[in-house]
């Protein structure tokens, strides 16, 4: 009996190796600049309600643009919007996170909207 009629499937097992690990490495292309912006989504929420209450505009930008630089989120000032109305703030963030597949570049956007009311 030959190979062919035993049932091996070496090229199935070579196209399954090779698909397991195209996906294996798309995740760790993906997985963490996502985990990083959910991060500073997470942060813009926790700010608005706690931290911002008492410090100005630019104080407010400069200290989103730190986080976001310290997760390697390429966001630039142009990228955030903050805004007082009363007793509430508004905090936007619109930014992009390129990833670079080799065969492909894939622009992950992000919408972050936050308002909190001061208390």
């Amino acid at each position: 009996m030959d190979r062919r009629e035993r049932g091996e499937g070496r090229l199935a097992l070579l196209l399954m190796v090779i698909i397991v690990a195209a996906i294996i490495f798309v995740l760790v292309k993906a997985v963490p600049p996502r985990v990083n912006a959910y991060q500073f989504k997470d942060f813009m929420t926790q700010y608005s309600r706690e931290d911002c209450w008492n410090r100005s505009h630019d104080q407010m930008v400069k200290d989103l643009l730190d986080k976001a630089k310290e997760l390697n989120l390429p966001i630039t000032s142009k990228d955030i919007k903050v805004s007082r109305q009363g007793a509430y703030i508004n905090m936007e963030a619109h930014f992009d996170v390129p990833v670079d597949l080799k065969v492909y570049r894939w622009v992950m956007h992000y919408d972050f909207k936050q308002t909190a009311e001061h208390y």
